[in-house]
């Protein structure tokens, strides 16, 4: 199984970062710093407007894209914990929480 590392990123405007292994070893920043995301404020309303402003991104659904990322981890379950199980589940993949 392979193994991604979520950490804080070393980014003065970025959240975190996952470190992945796939393909080749590389890692995506993503989260806007100061910004309130689902797993903060679990506003399904603010959940809606999010989706609906970035879904027309070309990269939305590339997991190989920092938007992606917020996507899963940051805005599809109430709690980063919750998010983080079904990110494992679906990419058959552990992350290491290193937050």
């Amino acid at each position: 199984m392979k193994k991604y590392i979520l950490e804080k990123s070393p980014l003065k405007d970025k959240k975190y970062r996952i470190t992945m292994t796939d393909p080749t070893p590389h890692h995506h920043d993503f989260g806007a710093k100061d910004s309130k995301t689902f797993v903060n404020h679990k506003d399904k309303t603010k959940k809606k407007n999010w989706e609906a402003r970035h879904s027309g991104n070309p990269n939305y659904n590339s997991k190989h894209s920092a938007i992606y990322h917020s996507k899963k981890l940051l805005w599809s379950e109430p709690t980063l914990e919750k998010a983080i199980k079904k990110y494992e589940k679906e990419h058959n993949v552990k992350i290491i929480n290193k937050i």
